[in-house]
């Protein structure tokens, strides 16, 4: 009974522990994968629930670790947002921001789905110190075109 008892982490069945930069994976109605550059690339597709946004920073922290870069970044395609649901807006501004996190980048959004995500970016810097920056682009090369030039001048700074 004096043994010492080691308590693991069961892996989520909905997260894959694979490290495949092809492969899409699905959460409720969104997909994303994980990419070697540090990328956690997230399509949305309808309304957004606090288990989906718990998914993907589950899928962030899983790129973070296995890769051991320093400088990760979402990259999300908002042009199929739905609402964002007010338990994933919680989720969203109370879970810590990761140190490799250097941007939130999102594209092919309209008006109003810029509006919903700034106003959860909003939450979450009020909550939190040193929050990456969040931008938005109308197409997907120029949003890894911002992630790219974002890189080099991290790179060049020396920042980790």
């Amino acid at each position: 009974m004096g043994a010492d008892r080691v308590i693991c982490t069961p892996v989520r069945p909905d997260l894959p522990t694979d490290f495949d930069s092809e492969g899409w994976h699905r959460i409720g109605g969104h997909t994303y994968r994980r990419e070697r550059a540090g990328i956690v690339f997230i399509r949305l597709g309808g309304d957004l629930a606090e288990d989906d946004v718990a998914a993907f920073f589950d899928a962030f922290a899983a790129l973070c670790e296995e890769s051991r870069l320093s400088h990760a970044f979402w990259l999300i395609d908002i042009g199929r947002l739905g609402a964002v649901l007010p338990g994933a807006r919680t989720r969203a501004a109370t879970t810590p921001v990761r140190r490799e996190n250097k941007g939130m980048v999102l594209f092919n959004g309209s008006f109003r789905q810029r509006v919903l995500v700034t106003l959860v970016d909003k939450a979450t810097s009020l909550l939190q110190p040193d929050v990456p920056p969040l931008v938005f682009f109308s197409a997907e090369a120029e949003a890894r075109a911002w992630i790219d030039t974002r890189r080099r001048e991290l790179a060049t700074s020396g920042v980790t």
